[in-house]
């Protein structure tokens, strides 16, 4: 019997331990419309801000355990009403750093991760992930998509936002 017991208890314990990123949820955003001053690190436009609002509003209904945006004026703007909304700190990270921060995504005991991006790092860090890229590339102009990465099920959803920009 106890045999049975511990053989049940191992049975479970390495079903946990395999499973620890199935129900993981990692949603990646590019940063809200920039402005074009300062060329080097330029705020958010009124656009911008309003689809920062707009991003909130989109993640009402969701638990956020953790935010990550790069060091930029324009990644922090976009992050903060939810950072707010959510009661969390936005963490840095370095968006060249794609195996690096991937490894610490993975490794994290948080469920569901917001990370505000560049649109030339997120694409490539999604693929750092283990995931396939879902678009060929992010338009300088297109700043409405939220990638829901779905780790268990290596799976990338395509979801839109930004209330003002729908027709």
């Amino acid at each position: 019997m106890r045999l049975l017991v511990a053989i049940i208890l191992m049975a479970f314990v390495a079903v946990s331990c395999s499973n620890e990123n199935e129900k993981k949820v990692i949603y990646m955003v590019r940063h809200a419309e920039k402005d074009v001053t300062p060329k080097n690190d330029p705020p958010l436009t009124t656009d911008g801000v309003i689809r920062s609002v707009d991003l909130a509003s989109w993640f009402k209904d969701i638990e956020i355990d953790s935010i990550f945006s790069t060091d930029y004026v324009r990644m922090k703007e976009t992050a903060k009403p939810v950072a707010e909304q959510k009661n969390l700190e936005i963490s840095n990270y370095d968006a060249k750093e794609y195996e690096e921060f991937a490894k610490q995504l993975k490794e994290m005991k948080a469920d569901t991760i917001l990370v505000v991006g560049h649109s030339n790092t997120i694409l490539e860090q999604i693929e750092a992930l283990g995931l396939d890229q879902p678009q060929e590339e992010i338009n300088e102009n297109e700043y409405d998509k939220i990638f829901e990465l779905r780790m268990g099920s290596k799976e990338v959803i395509t979801h839109t936002y930004g209330t003002k920009f729908k027709e």
